[in-house]
This record gives C-alpha cells, structure tokens and sequence, in this order.
C-alpha cells in the first residue's frame, strides 16, 4: 500500500503537529520586541538552568540545561538578555494557541504547553500542505507565535515530519507534508531509533543490538513479529511508520501512578513556619491534581532536603503515613503532612526543598468507602468531595481563591524570579501605562 493510498484509501485519518518555535522565548520576544533577533536566555525556577534559547543564544553556544551561576558572566558579556520563566504568561498564550488552533478542525489534542495534535481528515492530498502553511500563517498573524507544522498520515508520522520542519525549516518554510513514500522513507532514514516519538533509551539501546539504528530499519521489520518478541507498544510504533494509523495522542493512558508536588525555595529556609507553609502550598497543588484525574490516594508521603552544594550542615529525610480511607481531600493531606513535617524537621539546618508525594492511587468511586466501626474518616471523606469540587471551581476563577490558612502564613519561601518580565495577559496592574 502506498503512502497516498494510506491516506486517501482505506485508511483517512491524516494528523498534522503544529508546535510553537522557541516557546518561552517568542512570548517574551512578542511582549517585548527590543528582545526580537537578540541573543535570549529564558532560566527554570528559581532561576536555575537554562531552561529556553532563542536561535541567537544557541549560536553563541549556549547550552540548554547549563546552571546559570555557571555562566552568566560568560554570556553577560556576550549581551545576552536574561528572563525568568513567567508561567502565567505561558500558561495564557498556550491557551489562546489551542484556541486558534480549534479553528481549523474540531478534533485538536494538545500534547504539551506549546505542541498540539490536529485532525485533517477529508482533505484532497494536495490541500494539505497549503492548508499547513495557512495554520502556520494565522497563529502568527493572530497570536504573534511562530511555529512549525508536520503533516503525515499517522500521528508518529506528523511527529517526525514536525521534527523535520525545524531542521529544514528555511528550505520548507516551517512546513512539511509526508505525501509520498519516497519523502517517508528518506526522513525515516535520517531520523534515530532514539528519536521516534514513544521509544525510550533502554528500548533503543536493545534495538541497536539488532541491528536496527534508525527508523527506516525499524519500519521494514513485521510488526506481528515484534509484538511476539517485544510488546504491543513497538508492534504499534512500526504500524504508524509504515502509515497505518494505530494510535491517537488522546487514546494515552497519562494517568499518573503517583503524584508529587515540590519546588525548590529561592533562599534557604530554617523556620518551621516557613516549611509549614511550603508545605501546605504543596498539598492543595497535589490535591488538584489528584482530583483533575479523577483518582484518590491512599498515603501521603513527605520529603526534606538541605541543599548539597552548599558546605553547611546537611540533612535529607523522607516518610510517608497510610490514611484511614482513600481520600481526595486537601486538608487532610495537610493534616498528615504536617504531623510528618514535625518529625522530619530539625533545627539548624537551612532546608532548600520540601515536598508532598500522593501514593497508591486508585480511581475516586464516591460509593465505594470502607466503612470502620471506630473511626469516621470514610463518612466524612464522602461528604468532603462536594467541598473539594467547590473549592476548585473557585480557585479556577478567582486569582486569590480558597486557601488553608497555614498555606498564607508566610510567602519567604516563594520562588525566586529575579529577571520575571511582565504578566501582560493575566494582571492588570502589570500593564504598561501610557501617559499623554
């Protein structure tokens, strides 16, 4: 079966990758244009790593991951500008790109804060590359992102084809359609087993054993054969190569088996108070998330770390308390939290992280409670879940929101952003003012 028989054949599911260029890097350059064709460092919390380059940086050499204390004197004197990561900006630009993106068709998966999957089924063959650069031209018209666009006929494929629109990016104009069999098997020749979109280190390491080094190789194998040796996943990676749509980014079971909240501070903490705080911040977070998949957990577990690059006296301790009855609710993992918390924290010590980790997760049944003639924890749970959904609800609408009142307490422990441009789309008080 031939590429354009897979697509416009049996088989009519097409699926284009559309990704943002340079995330990080273009909202701020779009917010702040004297940064547009300069050399632009975005850092990670707490001003840490590198975390975004723009094409100036990287040609400076600049690696993506370098700590900053490392080498911002270095690319200092090299003018390279600096900013910390503005997440709520971020976070309001991924949204308005998907937005636009659901213009062009009613199925879109977004895959992560700045790539989205999109159907493109019914097209003629030849459309499809004009329709591409028309969603390419429209997100930049409209929204200021640059981005790129694969196209092919299996999700694997638009993936590769993406991966490809960056590298040949001024030949193609940000945009590449995999129409043919040619064009699929000279892409898959040129990409690396490790670079397949779902094959991990340790699969592409055994596969190279075998002899098989890149995607070509791996797409000419059977995958009934595969499935025998190996697993269904690589079985279904092959079909995708060879054109034969088998998996769709929303059919991904991204359920998490465990969930954890944390982030490190911006100086060093030796107050409980101050850790009681954190902490508290970290479990209603992890208790959104919990509720957002629908699961409920049964322990709760705490950690406490010194930071050892420091030479100060070091500490590094961890446990974890089972709770009475599967639970969604916030305060209660507060309430076992801070009780571990008491345990765990020593005086003398400058603490550079604390976290909450949520464990042995299961499905939330709101009529599945394990009633204890001795304790009321299950009663209670039930009635609690209607609070949860409230206090969601309204810490989705509302800035401040609900809070614990030991979340408020104290705010020393907050992330350091010391180069934050702006929240131009989410705070009023943040925009500029023009006076005539």
């Amino acid at each position: 079966m031939t590429m354009s028989e897979v697509i416009t054949g049996k088989h009519e599911q097409v699926w284009a990758l559309v990704d943002a260029k340079s995330f990080y890097c273009s909202c701020e350059q779009l917010f702040d244009p004297t940064l547009v064709n300069k050399p632009l460092v975005v850092l990670s919390n707490n001003d840490g790593c590198c975390v975004a380059l723009s094409e100036q940086a990287k040609a400076l050499g600049i690696q993506r991951g370098a700590p900053w204390f490392k080498v911002e004197r270095d690319v200092r004197m090299k003018g390279v500008q600096v900013r910390s990561s503005n997440y709520n900006l971020y976070a309001d630009m991924s949204r308005r790109f998907i937005e636009e993106l659901s213009k062009f068709s009613p199925c879109v998966e977004q895959y992560s804060i700045d790539e989205a999957f999109v159907r493109l089924d019914g097209f003629k063959l030849e459309q499809l590359q004009d329709y591409g650069r028309e969603i390419k031209d429209t997100i930049y018209k409209n929204i200021g992102l640059p981005v790129r666009v694969g196209i092919g006929a299996t999700a694997t494929l638009a993936k590769l084809g993406n991966h490809a629109a960056k590298v040949y990016e001024r030949k193609v104009n940000g945009v590449i359609q995999i129409n043919s069999d040619y064009k699929r098997d000279w892409l898959l020749a040129r990409t690396d087993i490790q670079n397949i979109w779902g094959i991990g280190a340790k699969t592409a390491t055994k596969l190279r054993t075998l002899g098989i080094d890149n995607a070509l190789q791996l797409s000419q194998k059977s995958a009934p054969e595969m499935r025998r040796v190996w697993n269904v996943v690589l079985a279904r990676t092959i079909m995708e190569l060879q054109g034969v749509a088998c998996i769709a980014p929303g059919d991904i079971d991204e359920t998490r088996k465990q969930i954890l909240s944390s982030r490190s501070f911006g100086q060093g903490i030796t107050e409980f108070e101050e850790l009681k705080s954190a902490l508290a911040f970290h479990c209603q977070r992890a208790g959104e998330k919990l509720r957002k998949q629908g699961s409920q957990a049964n322990i709760v577990g705490v950690f406490l770390r010194t930071n050892r690059y420091k030479q100060l006296p070091q500490r590094n301790r961890s446990s974890a308390v089972a709770l009475m009855c599967p639970s969604q609710d916030n305060y209660k993992f507060i309430e076992s939290a801070l009780l571990q918390l008491k345990q765990l924290y020593k005086e003398g010590y400058e603490y550079q992280k604390v976290g909450v980790i949520l464990d042995e997760l299961t499905p939330a049944e709101n009529n599945s409670f394990q009633l204890d003639m001795f304790d009321t924890s299950a009663y209670d749970e039930a009635k609690r879940r209607d609070l949860m959904v409230i206090t969601d609800m309204m810490n989705a609408k509302f800035k401040n929101g609900i809070k614990p009142a030991s979340v408020i307490a104290t705010s020393n422990w907050h992330m350091k952003q010391a180069h934050r441009s702006n929240r131009w789309t989410t705070r009023l008080d943040e925009l500029p003012i023009a006076k005539c």
